[in-house]
């Protein structure tokens, strides 16, 4: 196997591992113990800060950089890696929202109970995942603004005419419709 099959692999555990630790972590918040039980409380603490520290957090370090060096390996292009890499920067920015949850949960203070968030939390990895997955393997022709090229003076000319026209025309049928109504 050569040197971009193996990157290609590791970029594939770590993503998937990645994914899976932000689901478990979207399913972890979305639903804490009861605030009576201490042990239980305790443990989902030590759960909660094992997956983002342990887990996650080395797997989407080893993911991007795998992931980047992989475009360069390949020497991918195409209008479709700007859409990802803005996927994956929005997932990145999902891993720091759950690590401020950590935070915010007092995660690492005794006396601080885990709050309930919505169940819907674990929707935004999915649909990030969904997209990343969409976008690598279907390479969708995308045509972003800055893409489109200038028409040359010609052309541009023959198009302003027939514009022209078409909006004298709709005019036409405007001022028509309001002077029968």
């Amino acid at each position: 196997m050569g040197t971009t099959a193996w990157v290609m692999m590791a970029h594939i555990v770590t993503l998937g591992t990645w994914s899976a630790a932000l689901l478990i972590l979207a399913g972890l918040y979305a639903g804490p113990p009861s605030q009576s039980e201490r042990a239980q409380v305790h443990r989902h603490r030590i759960m909660c800060r094992y997956v983002f520290v342990m887990v996650a957090s080395p797997a989407a370090v080893l993911a991007i950089l795998s992931g980047s060096g992989l475009v360069y390996l390949l020497g991918a292009s195409g209008s479709w890696l700007p859409a990802k890499l803005l996927v994956v920067a929005l997932l990145a920015a999902y891993h720091a929202y759950c690590g401020s949850l950590l935070d915010s949960q007092g995660m690492e203070s005794r006396r601080s109970r885990p709050r309930r968030h919505h169940p819907l939390l674990i929707a935004v990895p999915i649909v990030l995942i969904s997209t990343i997955l969409l976008l690598v393997l279907a390479k969708p022709d995308m045509v972003f603004e800055y893409q489109l090229a200038p028409q040359p003076a010609g052309q541009r000319h023959e198009q302003g005419t027939q514009q022209r026209q078409g909006e004298a025309t709709l005019h036409d049928g405007l001022q028509w419709i309001t002077q029968t109504g």
